[in-house]
């Protein structure tokens, strides 16, 4: 497994969301940086105190050198048909 990262999602969003759909995650800090990944996990209850969000956890297919915990990611995911 590679490394993990989270995103939550609201409820609509989290309802099209599939395991195994692709993620292109986006940093603001290293703006040319574009990593993939994919959909490992989704939380089956919203999570406490954020409203209707749920957690949806990404592993990534790559690590870079230059990125470090707590950086705003922007991610995308591919949903599926």
């Amino acid at each position: 497994i590679g490394p993990i990262t989270k995103a939550e999602l609201g409820e609509i969003d989290a309802a099209r969301v599939t395991v195994g759909d692709k993620v292109s995650i986006t940093f603001d800090a290293l703006p040319d940086l574009v990593i993939g990944g994919k959909v490992t996990r989704i939380a089956l209850q919203a999570a406490e105190g954020s409203g209707v969000n749920y957690t949806v956890v990404v592993t990534l297919d790559e690590l870079p050198e230059l990125l470090r915990w707590g950086m705003t990611a922007f991610v995308d995911i591919e949903v599926g048909d």
